[in-house]
C-alpha cells in the first residue's frame, strides 16, 4: 500500500477494517502534520471500531511526536502549541515518552524533546523533569532547561536555579538571570549585583535589566560605563537593556546613547536608534538626537 493509497482508504474507507488498519501503520511512518486531519476524524469519531480508533491514535502521536522532535524550529509558535494539546489530549502518557529521548545519544533530538517538555509545561511531571535536568553535563541542555523553568516556578521557588549563576557556561549563566528576575521577587536583587561587570556583554546586560525589574533602579553609571566601553558588544547590550526598561531618567545616559549613533557599527547604531525611540515619548533630548543625527551614518 502506498501513501496515496493509505490516504484513499482513510479518507474513502472500503469497510475493510485490516485495510484501515493498514493505512494507519503506514502514516504512523509516513505521514506528516498535513496528514493529520485527515486521520483526526477516524480517531475521534464514536462509532469508529477500537482496532482501528487505535492505530489512528497511535499515528496522529507518532506524526506529531517526529514533527516536534525533528522539525521543531519549523514549526510556527502557533502550530507547536495545536500539536501539542491534540497530542496531550490522545495520549496521556506522551512525557513518559518524551522522556526516552532526553536520554538520546542525539544531541540535537535531546534538544528538542527538552523544547517539547517546554510547550507541554501545564503536565505536572515537566517541572520535576526540568529540575533534574539542570544538573546535566550538556550546557545546551541546562541553559534551556533552566530558561523553560523559569517560565513554571513561582515567585520563591528561586532555589531551584540560584546555584546556577555559578555555572562555567555563560549560557547557563545568562538564562538563569532571566529565569530569576521572571520570578519577579525583589529580594533576588542582591544576589545578582556582583555580577554586573561580568565579562560577557549578555550576562551584564541581563543583570542590569533584571536589577532594574526588580525593584533596584540605580543602574545610571553601569550603563554609562557599558555604553563608553571600546568593545561594541558591551555598547550594543547596554542600548538593548535601556530599550527594554526605557532607561530615560538620566541625560548623561541619553547623551552616551546620543553619541553612539555616530558609530560605525552596525548594530551599535542600530540598537542605539531602538534605543532613542524607545524614550522619545519621555524625553525631548532623545527626539533631537534622532531627528538631527540619526540618519547622519549611511551603511
Amino acid at each position: 500500500m502506498t501513501k496515496e493509497e493509505a490516504l484513499h482508504e482513510i479518507k474513502k474507507p472500503s469497510g475493510v477494517e485490516e485495510n484501515m488498519i493498514q493505512a494507519m501503520r503506514l502514516m504512523s511512518k509516513a505521514g506528516t502534520v498535513a496528514d493529520i486531519f485527515a486521520l483526526m476524524p477516524v480517531a475521534t469519531n464514536g462509532a469508529t471500531a477500537p482496532a482501528v480508533k487505535k492505530f489512528a491514535v497511535e499515528a496522529i502521536c507518532s506524526i506529531i511526536k517526529e514533527s516536534l522532535l525533528t522539525r521543531f524550529s519549523e514549526l510556527t509558535t502557533e502550530m507547536r502549541q495545536k500539536l501539542a494539546t491534540i497530542l496531550q489530549t490522545l495520549d496521556p502518557t506522551i512525557i513518559k515518552e518524551i522522556s526516552k529521548d532526553l536520554m538520546s545519544n542525539d544531541s540535537e533530538r535531546r534538544l528538542s524533546a527538552l523544547q517539547m517538555l517546554g510547550i507541554l509545561r501545564r503536565h505536572p511531571r515537566v517541572k520535576d523533569l526540568l529540575a533534574r535536568l539542570l544538573q546535566d553535563r550538556d550546557p545546551k541542555i541546562k541553559a534551556t532547561a533552566v530558561i523553560l523553568l523559569g517560565k513554571m516556578m513561582g515567585p520563591h521557588d528561586h532555589q531551584m536555579v540560584i546555584t546556577l549563576l555559578g555555572d562555567e557556561d555563560k549560557r547557563v549563566r545568562a538564562n538563569t538571570i532571566e529565569a530569576l528576575e521572571s520570578l519577579g521577587n525583589p529580594r533576588l536583587a542582591p544576589a545578582l549585583l556582583k555580577y554586573r561587570k561580568d565579562p560577557s556583554n549578555r550576562i551584564r546586560g541581563n543583570v542590569l535589566k533584571a536589577l532594574y525589574n526588580l525593584g533596584h533602579t540605580e543602574i545610571e553609571d553601569d550603563l554609562i560605563d557599558m555604553l563608553n566601553s571600546k568593545e561594541v558588544l558591551n555598547k550594543a547590550s547596554a542600548l538593548w537593556v535601556i530599550t527594554q526598561v526605557k532607561f530615560s531618567k538620566s541625560i548623561k545616559v541619553i547623551d552616551a546613547v546620543g553619541a553612539c549613533l555616530l558609530c560605525e557599527d552596525k548594530m551599535v547604531h542600530k540598537n542605539a536608534t531602538q534605543a532613542l525611540k524607545a524614550l522619545e515619548s519621555s524625553s525631548l533630548r532623545a527626539t533631537g538626537y534622532l531627528r538631527y543625527l540619526g540618519d547622519i551614518l549611511e551603511f
